[in-house]
């Protein structure tokens, strides 16, 4: 019934284009650049609703900041001290899947024991690790504590991680 309806309303559509003297090839020429329009119009308002979205998506890259903070826990004045060095080596790394790449590295000179500061007055360096893409990498900051004391040395290793979403981060060591 439904299909018939449709094949009534097709012929009478034919007679009337007819009776305008329009062949039928000329029709379909207007139909298809109706389409085309059609599809056109669509198309722009589809990118003038998504591209404002894209922007959110661009990449975020931000700044991390961390904070190395570096004091003693004992006074280390005993005469067994005297000739003890500490030797601190800092790196971070940027890693992004399975890249890794040195964002930073620095070597503190070595300090007797008894030279570094107290904790109520630790050495403190501030690091800014610029461009990080927050949404794909992550920093993993290592050190390595050595101690010498009159040539036998004692390394300690240790490492810490500045994810996603933190914009800062806080390293305290204890030597």
């Amino acid at each position: 019934m439904f299909s018939g309806k449709i094949n009534t309303e097709k012929i009478i559509k034919e007679k009337n284009i007819a009776a305008q003297g329009l062949s039928k090839k000329t029709i379909k020429n207007i139909n298809m650049k109706k389409l085309i329009i059609i599809a056109i119009a669509a198309l722009l308002v589809t990118a003038a609703i998504v591209s404002p979205g894209m922007k959110k998506t661009q990449v975020s890259e931000v700044n991390k900041h961390i904070n190395l903070e570096v004091y003693k826990m004992a006074s280390y004045g005993s005469p067994a001290y005297e000739n003890t060095t500490a030797t601190l080596e800092v790196t971070i790394v940027r890693i992004r899947g399975n890249q890794r790449d040195t964002a930073f590295q620095y070597k503190f000179q070595p300090k007797q024991l008894k030279d570094f500061p107290d904790s109520n007055q630790p050495m403190v360096q501030k690091i800014i690790i610029p461009n990080v893409n927050d949404k794909k990498e992550k920093l993993e900051v290592y050190y390595k504590l050595s101690y010498d004391a009159n040539g036998s040395v004692l390394n300690f290793l240790n490492t810490s991680v500045i994810g996603k979403g933190e914009q800062s981060g806080k390293l305290n060591i204890q030597i």
